[in-house]
């Protein structure tokens, strides 16, 4: 994963990977989890948003060690990604 994800990691499969989440979240996908009419920016900035932070997350999780179980940063990644970033540094209740 280092290799893909690290500091000299592929591009293209970061690339790659947001695209996929945009399908998958969002894209033409009838069973999409969520609804572009529904969102309050554009939806390819919100997947760009959200892919770019997953990956930095992950990231910052390869270059630091990996020293959290990957139960804790599924744990992090979804109070993140749930809640939002003001939400997780407590500055929004």
């Amino acid at each position: 994963m280092k290799a893909v994800l690290g500091l000299n990691g592929d591009l293209t499969f970061q690339t790659r990977l947001k695209e996929f989440m945009w399908e998958t979240l969002y894209g033409n996908n009838p069973n999409a989890f969520l609804k572009e009419e529904d969102f309050l920016v554009a939806g390819q900035y919100l997947a760009a948003y959200m892919g770019s932070a997953i990956i930095g997350v992950f990231q910052q999780w390869l270059e630091s060690g990996t020293k959290e179980s990957p139960l804790e940063m599924a744990r992090i990644l979804t109070t993140i990604s749930v809640n939002g970033p003001f939400f997780a540094a407590g500055l929004k209740k």
